[in-house]
């Protein structure tokens, strides 16, 4: 038995379910503590929920979650391959107002079937649509095509584009080029978090603690570091 495969053995296992509900209980709560020092100024920043969040993966969602905040934006639970994030960024009103979602058997990219394969071993199945005939994205934690069209349209709908946080991360397919492409987008706050210290792009925040690595690292378990360097920006952000 492979390890993907042990793992799913383990879940369906009654006490492999509590083991595994335990560990992430505690683990939950560690990363929370972790964290938790750098939520009132994100809060204060964040204007009390009537900024939207716009990131390439579920770091909007954690942000939302820690605030307490209604999600008024539909970039949480997925993520985005970067070629097609900028896309999305490029044309963000037409894509949240206007373009329709039609689900795929297969992702453009060949990284993206591995990816749905292992995780419905290890977790569960998840779709893959198409925004507008273009821009794929990876419905992560979404179970079915009904729930991720649903949600996806409703949060889309709250989105203030008077008042944006954009974010991005390198990784995902994020190459030299989507950072220089992502700093020239015409949004006036902000961010994207890489393992290298450009230092002619104004938006990027080059992370010491992923120096050297092939891409930035998870969203939610390090969300403490992007915390930390997302608080120490905000000042030159707004």
């Amino acid at each position: 038995m492979d390890k993907l495969h042990f793992k799913k053995a383990v879940k369906q296992n009654i006490i492999g379910k509590w083991f595994v509900s335990i560990k992430n209980e505690l683990q939950s709560r560690y990363y929370y503590q972790r964290r938790k020092k750098f939520i009132p100024q994100l809060s204060e920043f964040l204007g009390g929920g009537n900024t939207s969040v716009i990131s390439s993966n579920c770091f909007a969602g954690r942000i939302m979650q820690d605030l307490k905040l209604e999600y008024n934006s539909p970039t949480l639970g997925l993520y985005f391959m970067y070629p097609d994030y900028i896309e999305f960024l490029q044309h963000l009103e037409y894509y949240l107002k206007e373009a329709k979602i039609e689900f795929v058997e297969h992702s453009k990219y060949s990284i993206g079937d591995e990816r749905r394969a292992k995780r419905s071993i290890t977790h569960h199945w998840y779709p893959i649509g198409l925004l507008g005939g273009k821009v794929e994205i990876h419905f992560l934690h979404y179970h079915t095509e009904e729930e991720a069209a649903s949600k996806w349209y409703r949060r889309a709908s709250r989105v203030n584009f008077d008042n944006l946080l954009v974010v991005g991360m390198e990784q995902n397919l994020c190459s030299e080029q989507d950072i220089k492409e992502f700093d020239t987008l015409p949004f006036k706050n902000k961010i994207i978090f890489t393992t290298h210290d450009y230092k002619d792009l104004k938006s990027n925040c080059f992370i010491k603690e992923f120096a050297g690595m092939e891409s930035v690292q998870d969203p939610y378990r390090k969300a403490d570091v992007y915390y930390k360097y997302l608080t120490n920006r905000i000042k030159t952000l707004k």
